[in-house]
């Protein structure tokens, strides 16, 4: 995870999409300081080129320049300015927020990733497991052939199981490439050159250990959500733009005033010399009254009004889906956790089932397609086991992502750690 923060892409954009907002602000401030213009001309310029005849010794064209220094101040502006200020921190604010949400979004991700990284690589382990005994039975039961006490059914028999065993954990292995794949993506992380798919420039080291969470009360945490959650932030930030943008529309029919000071540099008409000039100065007021603009600024307030309408909108239905997802996680964070105590169980039974059946098929109680379909059934009790953890870790991710907040650091308030509420997982690991 702090690779994620440091190298991924999607981060590192959001964090600059911060600089951009921040200089927003820095140009929406400048309406507070005077500006500073300098005007300057050069030029040939003959006034009366139609009205001097042919007279040689009338000069046709005259240099003439001109240097003009002017400083502005805007006085008043009908709140224009003000506005646009707090939409620029407004906007620099919802960019801040919105990098949370794409860390959490990120994060969340990463852990997923890694979940199916350690998934697969426990699946592998277990099918590994499963091939071991099955092995050890396809000698045995050579052993009972060689001795005429079994048929050559019960020989092909083993040997289909342990190649179909072997198929399965061939595609276990690409699907642990592809996962280590997925997570380098998401840690911009390539692989070298000359280097294997199967050869990841990164460890990963996770035991899909499932720390317990205590009894959630629901409808408070649906409350935590709703107060921290970076995407309605956001909504926040764009209502108040929204709202922002209509009070600048009516601004635009108010008269603006600005101060002017000018000082004036240039070579008088009647000069002969290039060098000789004249000044002038000027100081006063500007005044723009945009009295009749031909409905645009009411056509433009009817659009932002219609677009904080469906910025509410918004708010409301991400308020909605924020609940439901708190809502989902819940209901699966539980349903795992029950499942993963009935299977803990569940795979002793399948372990002490496999011992039983080969103990019976030594002493002709059992037969072969017994001890196969008992080592079968704890293959898919480890394997339901393994995805189950899965389950309940990323349940417990997604919740962490609904409320913007990791478990550890979940207030009492939305949980009751009481003994005996919540059942103990081990965290041993897998098997």
């Amino acid at each position: 995870m702090q690779l994620a923060l440091e190298r991924n892409p999607t981060i590192l954009r959001a964090q600059h999409d911060i600089e951009r907002t921040h200089g927003l602000v820095i140009t929406a401030k400048a309406t507070l300081y005077p500006s500073v213009t300098v005007n300057s001309r050069v030029e040939e310029r003959d006034d009366d080129l139609f009205s001097q005849g042919q007279d040689p010794t009338i000069q046709r064209f005259r240099d003439f320049w001109t240097v003009q220094l002017i400083v502005d101040q805007s006085l008043y502006s009908g709140g224009v300015h003000r506005q646009q200020i707090a939409i620029a921190k407004l906007q620099n604010e919802a960019a801040l927020v919105q990098l949370q949400a794409t860390i959490d979004d990120v994060l969340k991700k990463v852990k997923y990733a890694v979940y199916s990284v350690a998934v697969s690589r426990a699946e592998i382990d277990s099918g590994q497991q499963t091939i071991q005994l099955l092995q050890r039975e396809q000698s045995r039961q050579k052993a009972l052939f060689d001795a005429g006490r079994t048929t050559r059914f019960n020989v092909l028999r083993t040997e289909v199981s342990l190649g179909n065993e072997n198929a399965h954990l061939y595609q276990l292995r690409n699907d642990l490439i592809s996962a280590e794949i997925s997570l380098g993506t998401l840690l911009n992380i390539d692989w070298p050159k000359n280097q294997t798919a199967d050869e990841p420039p990164f460890a990963i080291s996770e035991n899909l250990a499932c720390p317990p969470v205590g009894k959630i009360k629901v409808d408070d945490f649906i409350a935590l959500a709703l107060e921290r959650r970076p995407e309605l932030q956001v909504l926040d930030r764009q209502i108040d733009i929204a709202e922002r943008q209509i009070k600048i529309d009516k601004a635009a029919l108010i008269p603006h005033v600005d101060a002017f000071v000018s000082d004036e540099q240039f070579r008088d008409q009647e000069q002969t010399s290039i060098r000789a000039s004249e000044n002038n100065y000027g100081v006063g007021l500007l005044g723009t009254w945009n009295v009749f603009d031909g409905y645009a600024s009411k056509g433009q307030a009817i659009s932002d009004t219609a677009t904080l309408t469906t910025t509410h909108i918004s708010r409301d239905e991400m308020s909605l889906q924020i609940a439901n997802e708190v809502r989902d996680a819940y209901n699966r964070l539980l349903s795992a956790q029950q499942i993963i105590e009935s299977q803990e169980a569940n795979e002793k039974t399948a372990e002490e089932s496999v011992r039983l059946a080969q103990v019976s098929a030594d002493n002709g109680y059992a037969t072969l397609l017994d001890v196969l379909q008992a080592t079968l059934d704890l293959t898919a009790a480890r394997g339901e086991g393994i995805r189950t953890r899965q389950s309940y870790l990323e349940a417990l991710a997604d919740l962490e992502r609904a409320v913007s907040l990791k478990f550890t650091d979940w207030p009492e308030t939305v949980m009751d750690v009481k003994a005996g509420d919540a059942p103990t997982l081990r965290s041993s690991g897998t098997h």
